[in-house]
């Protein structure tokens, strides 16, 4: 069993810089079903699949388990519920080549479209959207990473952060990127509370960076960029500790 988790923990993550910017709000165990989908994806290294027969992929239960470190009983409600609720949910990607200065050309897709629950196996099998997969499968604009470097994470706002870090980290190990307020709360689907910058500073920018500093490869700094009184935006610093 330790053997299978190491493996598992080994497992590669890929995805878009597309789908790293895109908006769509996740909670951290719907999150979680799309990463285990993804290192499957990535695993299967065919870029572009299209074809509707290799979009579904099992989630088991115990390796849910043991890839975040919860209890079955814990493991089996988390994928239930999530399943459940990312079946309804969709993401908004932003396609500059065919966006104009008046108007952004967004694609908007489900994750799933259809989802099947398996006793027999302690599983579940989803059918990820034939259009997503290539945004998990390709290595051209992509990111990538072994899935134990983010299993320390507590929310998606900070998988979500750790993405975009890695997708503006150089070859030197060293990063930086500059992520405007209000683009955050587009892209993040943040809600009214989040109007208040001070919530946005002390609910997901503090927690994320020590965090991201605690439990990753990553060593996160930043500062924040004003116009007048007002932050506009966080310029972050960061570098990639092997």
């Amino acid at each position: 069993m330790s053997q299978k988790k190491n493996e598992l923990k080994k497992s590669e993550v890929r995805q878009s810089v597309a789908l790293t910017e895109a908006t769509y709000d996740l909670t951290r165990d719907e999150r979680r079903i799309i990463y285990l989908a993804a290192i499957q994806c990535a695993s299967n290294d065919v870029p572009g699949q299209g074809s509707l027969d290799i979009t579904d992929y099992e989630i088991k239960v115990s390796d849910y388990q043991k890839l975040f470190g919860i209890e079955l009983n814990e493991a089996s409600r988390d994928v239930r519920s999530a399943i459940k609720t990312i079946y309804d949910k969709s993401v908004r990607i932003h396609d500059p080549d065919e966006s104009t200065r008046d108007e952004s050309s967004v694609e908007e897709l489900r994750w799933i479209f259809g989802k099947k629950n398996l006793p027999k196996r302690g599983s579940w099998q989803i059918s990820l959207n034939p259009r997503i997969v290539p945004h998990l499968t390709s290595l051209v604009n992509s990111i990538k990473y072994p899935i134990h470097q983010i299993v320390g994470l507590q929310n998606n706002y900070q998988y979500r952060l750790y993405d975009l870090f890695m997708a503006e980290l150089g070859d030197s190990n060293k990063g930086s990127r500059t992520i405007d307020v209000e683009w955050l709360r587009v892209a993040f689907c943040l809600g009214k509370s989040y109007d208040l910058y001070s919530n946005i500073k002390n609910r997901i920018i503090e927690p994320a960076i020590e965090q991201i500093n605690t439990n990753t490869p990553l060593r996160v700094k930043y500062t924040e960029n004003k116009k007048g009184k007002k932050v506009i935006s966080w310029a972050f610093k960061y570098t990639f500790k092997s």
